[in-house]
């Protein structure tokens, strides 16, 4: 009975691991699913300020500023990802590299977790759990507000909180392309000025192998005939 036990809590445990869900970090605004496709919250980042400044929270106490990606200065925050604002004062919590992206299986949402170590009291460490809710409507970050002492909770719903494919850039066969046209277009042009001023050819002498250029229309006529004539015939076998 005992091993049954064991067992059965054992396959549970296994259950368990496997339905756990990650995003494993690619930096401090962008993870990827283990199925291929990424949340990139890139496109909401500021280069200067944060994208969202100073919105109060749920409580009606505090202010907030986020920013994805890139840190940001306001007040005392400095090198900050989210910045509090409470009786005037501003206090960092939580810093670009410090982003831990995890999952919350309560509201089954992906989470982005910083921290940053308060430079009033020092051994004080400020935590902020960012939820990003996916939807398609209009972007909208709402702190929750301070939940603990020192832990703080932010709500983030958009389209970027929503996992998508990732691009997957040029392709080989793109760049092959890419590749055989240059140097066709190298070709053309220096054979043409070759032809020009090295043989003092004019007309459609100036282009390189012109018999083979003119020609080429007519071989190709030829063959796709050829093929045509090929297909619409069915083999025959002498009887014996």
């Amino acid at each position: 009975m005992k091993i049954l036990v064991i067992f059965f809590t054992l396959f549970k445990l296994l259950c368990y691991i496997s339905a756990q869900k990650t995003c494993k970090k690619v930096n401090s605004c962008k993870c990827k699913l283990d199925d291929g496709k990424v949340i990139d919250l890139d496109p909401l980042a500021k280069s200067s300020g944060p994208a969202f400044l100073d919105v109060l929270d749920s409580g009606g106490v505090d202010q907030y500023s986020w920013n994805p990606c890139k840190p940001f200065s306001e007040g005392g925050c400095t090198n900050a990802a989210v910045c509090q604002t409470h009786s005037g004062l501003q206090y960092n919590c939580g810093t670009q590299d410090s982003a831990v992206f995890g999952y919350d299986d309560a509201n089954s949402v992906y989470t982005i977790t910083y921290s940053a170590e308060s430079y009033v009291k020092s051994n004080d460490v400020r935590t902020t759990t960012l939820y990003l809710y996916c939807d398609q409507g209009p972007d909208m970050f709402q702190p929750i507000g301070e939940a603990v002492q020192g832990t703080y909770a932010l709500i983030f719903k958009g389209k970027y909180a929503c996992p998508r494919t990732a691009s997957a850039g040029i392709s080989a066969g793109s760049i092959l392309i890419i590749i055989f046209f240059s140097l066709l277009v190298v070709y053309l042009i220096g054979g043409v000025l070759f032809q020009i001023f090295v043989k003092k050819n004019s007309g459609k002498n100036a282009i390189p192998n012109s018999n083979f250029w003119f020609g080429l229309p007519g071989l190709i006529k030829d063959g796709v005939f050829l093929i045509i004539r090929r297909g619409g015939k069915k083999g025959s076998y002498n009887s014996i």
